[in-house]
């Protein structure tokens, strides 16, 4: 299924927010003075690298060395090959968060949803660490430039059981069921799929 123009949220043109903008949130969290500078540094990388760019894509889903992250990575290469208009994708790992900075991700996360016109979930099920993030973006700040690429499975007790998961499908039914979901069945026609956003 295709958007009409009507559909697609018009592009956001005010001006991007100032560095003490985005870390004013960040002054109140009882942070280490080395947890502080890490997302004071990301602000910093995310204003200079990403600002210039009409289309902000952050990747969202599978992590690590698996087929899923692979597939991910194929959409992410999609979006940041993108020229007209000029686009960037990027992705929570990209600046370099490690399994012991897990307490700085949901804020990082928030920070890096702000900072994106559109935010893209490339789900296979409702297992694994990202399952939160898709969380977060149910929330109506997040939730009208959320995208979800959604793989579909050929039988009904597979698709079923990768998503049975209660919790998570009660937070992203909405985001699942919108006519910004775009299923999915292989890599073909994953890429396919990713033609569908904007």
């Amino acid at each position: 299924m295709h958007e009409t123009d009507d559909d697609i949220p018009e592009h956001d043109d005010s001006p991007l927010p100032t560095q003490d903008e985005l870390t004013v949130g960040v002054e109140d969290v009882s942070l280490t003075p080395a947890e502080h500078q890490q997302i004071k540094d990301l602000v910093n990388h995310d204003l200079d690298q990403i600002k210039q760019y009409d289309r902000r894509y952050l990747s969202v889903g599978a992590g690590g060395s698996t087929e899923a992250a692979s597939r991910r990575q194929t959409v992410y290469d999609k979006l940041n090959a993108r020229t007209n208009p000029p686009a960037v994708a990027f992705r929570l790992e990209d600046y370099e968060f490690t399994a012991d900075d897990i307490r700085l991700w949901v804020r990082v996360f928030d920070i890096l949803c702000g900072r994106a016109t559109h935010i893209i979930a490339v789900i296979e099920d409702f297992d694994g660490g990202y399952v939160w993030e898709l969380g977060l973006l149910f929330g109506p700040s997040y939730r009208d430039k959320t995208w979800i690429l959604k793989r579909a499975y050929d039988d009904p007790q597979t698709e079923h059981n990768k998503y049975e998961n209660g919790m998570a499908a009660s937070h992203v039914e909405l985001l699942v069921t919108s006519s910004r979901c775009h299923e999915w069945t292989d890599a073909e026609t994953l890429r396919e799929a990713v033609e569908n956003i904007p």
